[in-house]
């Protein structure tokens, strides 16, 4: 060595050794925490992507219970049931989509639904900074033809869409029959896309002091996009104010109940009966759903379309049984918008219709089978433009079945279902987790002060990228013991020897 060089001891070379080994392993540690992550905490994980799966009243078993129509519940509750209810604050809270109140609110409305990120529109990686200025620009772009049709459908004064107006008379219909059966539940409205929002009605049951909440979407099939979306957006609430309802159950798809089925049932054979005589037994009865874009079904396993054709078979099964209807049937769907390059649910109905007209059909009973209230998708797409379509393919004689709307005996299931959710959040949880029952996450919030998801440090929480919070921790230790060595080394250039 130079002269005036010291040299190193052998303590100091197994001291530094020692360290440059902790860094590594602190590294692989590190990338170990990394990999872990998306295996670790599945529950907390699956409940904030999936919530169908954790805001439950009954184990969702989708493909067995498509065999058959649903039970519905006695007419009123048990007395120890009743006794129960009786003492809380119930409160039931009906979904939908929501329309524009008036042309002027389209441009919203639309801006509204296409920020949804349930609403697929762009490829993931795009979504995050593209999805705010496509939703502008196609609201921009579709507003004017929207507004046009609602000026031009005869759908009431000033030009409002009467899908709230409905949804009012079903809630209130509804709150009237459950009274009835003894339950004194209280009704409220959230829309996903317009007022009154989620937010307005979480404020309306907080002043009312709700503390027990059935949610039961107005769509009859479930879909991540319609249902799923607006759960998600309840489940916010459910985390993030205190003054959310402590107990609460969803009924997620109803599509299967006897009474839905009898009521949609009655409104076609009606509608039938209506044409003339001699096309009565020769009408095709043509079911015309929502369309949903296939991605949904084939990357997400959306169980939207399956639920659909079941509700076809099971209406078509009530039409034969209670009024010897044995009609040929077929389904289609409608409401696509978009690229055309995304593909949807097919066949469209405009293009089920045409084939039928070619066919030779010469009357037809268009039925709206996933929507319960009117709105411009029947009184405008379906009222004014399948008309139309059918007209100039020959066919002589249409008639759109109606919505159910307040049918009584649409409403009287709606009660039922209601009541299927109240035995499971009218029991103590403690006495479901004793029993070994699968309850809602929520029921944490009776016995730990809990209202974000970040402050239960039981099992790893979801982060950007892949990394667990204790990896990013580990990731700042390492980074500070790097700059630590590296400052050291510029100080005492004495330590270089130990790496050179």
């Amino acid at each position: 060595p130079a002269s005036g060089t010291s040299i190193p001891s052998r303590a100091h070379r197994s001291l530094f050794s020692l360290m440059v080994s902790a860094l590594v392993l602190l590294s692989l540690a590190s990338c170990a925490l990394a990999l872990m992550a998306p295996t670790c905490g599945s529950g907390l994980v699956s409940f904030a992507v999936h919530p169908l799966t954790s805001l439950r009243t009954q184990p969702l078993q989708l493909h067995s219970a498509l065999s058959q129509p649903r039970l519905e519940l006695p007419l009123e509750l048990s007395a120890a049931d009743a006794e129960g209810a009786g003492e809380d604050k119930i409160g039931v809270l009906l979904l939908s989509v929501g329309s524009p109140g008036r042309a002027e609110d389209v441009e919203e409305y639309l801006y509204n639904v296409f920020c949804d990120p349930e609403i697929l529109t762009l490829p993931e990686p795009l979504a995050w900074l593209l999805k705010k200025p496509l939703a502008w620009y196609i609201a921009k772009t579709k507003a004017p033809d929207i507004k046009t049709a609602m000026l031009e459908a005869d759908i009431g004064v000033g030009a409002r869409s009467p899908q709230l107006s409905t949804i009012e008379k079903q809630a209130a219909a509804l709150q009237e029959n459950l009274i009835a059966r003894g339950i004194d539940a209280q009704t409220f409205l959230a829309m996903r896309y317009w007022h009154p929002f989620a937010s307005e009605a979480v404020a309306q049951m907080k002043r009312a002091k709700i503390n027990k909440l059935v949610i039961v979407p107005l769509y009859p099939q479930f879909s991540i996009s319609t249902s799923g979306s607006a759960l998600r957006v309840l489940e916010r609430f459910l985390y993030t104010d205190p003054g959310f309802p402590s107990k609460s159950a969803v009924v997620p798809a109803w599509y299967n109940r006897p009474g839905f089925l009898r009521a949609s049932a009655r409104a076609i054979a009606q509608s039938l009966s209506s044409l003339p005589e001699q096309d009565v037994g020769e009408a095709h009865v043509l079911f015309s759903a929502q369309g949903l874009p296939r991605k949904y079904i084939d990357d997400l396993s959306d169980p939207y379309v399956e639920q659909v054709e079941r509700s076809v078979a099971l209406i078509a099964a009530e039409l034969e049984h209670t009024h010897g209807i044995t009609n040929a049937h077929s389904l289609a769907y409608q409401g696509q918008v978009g690229p055309s390059r995304v593909a949807w649910t097919e066949p469209s109905t405009s293009d089920e219709i045409i084939r039928l007209g070619s066919n030779g059909v010469r009357a037809l009973v268009l039925v709206p089978v996933s929507f319960v209230f009117e709105h411009m998708g029947t009184v405008n797409e379906m009222d004014r433009g399948f008309a139309s379509v059918a007209a100039s393919i020959g066919v002589r004689s249409f008639v759109r079945v109606p919505t159910l709307s307040t049918d009584p005996a649409f409403i009287d299931s709606l009660a039922s279902v209601v009541m299927e959710a109240l035995p499971d959040i009218s029991r103590p949880s403690m006495q479901q987790i004793n029993e070994g029952e699968p309850v809602t996450l929520n029921v944490v919030n009776e016995y730990v002060t809990l209202y974000t998801k970040d402050e239960l440090q039981l099992v790893p929480q979801e982060q950007p990228w892949g990394f667990t919070e204790q990896a990013e921790v580990v990731n700042g230790r390492v980074a500070m013991a790097a700059i630590t060595a590296s400052v050291a080394l510029s100080a005492d250039p004495t330590l270089k020897s130990l790496v050179g």
